[in-house]
């Protein structure tokens, strides 16, 4: 049986992690030019993306897994007849709120419009750690239009950020709720809420237990979920530590 350098194991997964997130972030490019608001069966997807991107089918098909499975990604997957179909339902650019919209679709609660912090996405490594304001989620109305799942954003930035995003890009490039290793992360129902009235945060623990930290602070949830340090005086924090955290909210706390 053959050994593995441990450091040279990481950098190569590192690498791979790297690959992965420019074939994704192209594969988003490919929709975005010219696609929105058009579906494809997701069998002929791939083949055009290896064309597209130059990479196998398998490669192509990954890059594409990696989109879809995104939970701040416009891209959306819907199954009819057994049948994939996969592209963007529509797709909003808030340039000068530093956000971006889309329409998500999920099978049991169908489609729902989306807001998505992009300076949370410029920061974070993982989807989970990625605050956005979605129909029906947290004090937000299932009815609620684009501008008023904004302005739960804007409210969002005066508290947590103090500085706007370089460029407004989706989230393609995200690592989906897994650990470097490749363990899915818990996170309940791919879902990360947000909105405005009073923080009710709980941290899942690897062990199995429900612990509720203090609420109100970002950098007490980041510190909870294990391994995250306190951010600077304008309220950015650092990353996410490897838990995931399932947050239920009556308040803003991403």
């Amino acid at each position: 049986m053959e050994s593995k350098d441990p450091d040279e194991l990481i950098e190569e997964v590192r690498q791979e992690h790297q690959t992965r997130g420019e074939l994704a972030k192209e594969a988003l490019e490919w929709f975005l030019d010219g696609n929105v608001g058009e579906f494809y069966p997701r069998d002929g997807v791939v083949t055009e993306l290896s064309e597209h991107l130059d990479v196998s089918s398998d490669r192509a098909n990954l890059a594409l897994s990696d989109t879809v499975g995104d939970i701040v990604d416009p891209v959306q997957q819907i199954t009819k007849s057994g049948e994939r179909y996969v592209g963007i339902i529509n797709y909003k650019d808030f340039t000068q709120e530093g956000a971006y919209g889309y329409t998500h679709f999920d099978d049991l609660k169908g489609p729902r419009k989306r807001v998505v912090c992009a300076r949370c996405v410029e920061k974070y490594e993982q989807d989970a750690s990625i605050s956005h304001a979605t129909q029906g989620e947290g004090t937000a109305d299932p009815n609620a239009n684009w501008q008023q799942l904004l302005n739960i954003i804007t409210s969002h930035y005066a508290n947590d950020h103090s500085e706007s995003p370089e460029n407004i890009e989706p989230g393609a490039s995200l690592v989906s709720g897994t650990t470097i290793g490749g363990n899915t992360a818990f996170h309940q129902g791919n879902e990360n809420l947000i909105d405005a009235g009073g923080a009710d945060v709980q941290v899942f623990n690897s062990n199995g237990t429900w612990n509720k930290p203090s609420s109100g602070s970002l950098v007490n949830v980041l510190m909870a979920a294990g391994g995250g340090s306190g951010g600077n005086a304008g309220g950015d924090s650092t990353d996410s530590g490897r838990e995931a955290v399932e947050v239920g909210m009556r308040s803003l706390v991403r």
